[in-house]
């Protein structure tokens, strides 16, 4: 009977002690989280507050696109000058061109339209600013109205400008840089302006004039 008594208290006891110890063990383990968290806080917000502080001496941000960093000179291992590897924004020198329609006819998107009509060949008309020569000779029979390329459409894929007769439709840059820089930050708020207007703006009372001379 006593063992028995003595027994059941060793067993009460224990476990009383042990609940005790367990009790302490998830006492210690919450203070210990609690201190963890207020650390990693306390340390993630003086990092923060370190580039605050100095962000006024130490500022790397950009005002893009009112400042930019230089653009480095690259190496692509041969001379581009007789290769077209730019791919970059068409341009067009609007003088030499002849009308043809053939980089209008080549391209894949449908992103150039051109509207012509015909003139006397090889005849200047300074009323709306045509030259009847292009800078390789060559006497235009036909008056541009309109030259317009889209380059929200365009997939850069410079079919345009091999079959040029003349050379005056290019993407800028590369072996073009003497006709034209660079010009690939073009983007725009607007998908409107990304539309480009080569033809000479002529006011429809002198375009109609021409045209009934030459009718």
């Amino acid at each position: 009977m006593l063992e028995s008594l003595y027994t059941n208290f060793i067993r009460e006891y224990i476990w009383h002690w042990n609940l005790e110890i367990t009790n302490r063990l998830i006492m210690i383990k919450y203070i210990v989280n609690i201190w963890e968290s207020i650390t990693t806080i306390l340390t993630g917000m003086g990092v923060t507050w370190s580039h605050m502080w100095n962000i006024r001496r130490d500022n790397v941000t950009l005002q893009y696109p009112e400042e930019r960093w230089p653009r480095p000179e690259r190496d692509i291992g041969f001379d581009q000058e007789n290769y077209n590897v730019i791919r970059s924004r068409l341009h067009v020198d609007i003088d030499d061109c002849i009308g043809c329609l053939k980089c209008e006819r080549v391209c894949p998107v449908d992103c150039i339209k051109i509207e012509t009509v015909k003139v006397e060949k090889g005849t200047d008309i300074p009323d709306i600013q045509h030259t009847g020569n292009t800078s390789k000779g060559t006497k235009k029979a036909l008056l541009v109205q309109r030259f317009d390329i889209d380059m929200t459409e365009c997939c850069y894929c410079n079919l345009c400008t091999y079959p040029c007769p003349e050379e005056c439709i290019f993407m800028t840059g590369g072996p073009n840089s003497h006709k034209h820089p660079i010009d690939y930050e073009f983007s725009q708020y607007d998908r409107g302006d990304m539309i480009y207007r080569f033809a000479k703006e002529v006011s429809e009372e002198k375009m109609a004039e021409v045209v009934g001379k030459n009718n």
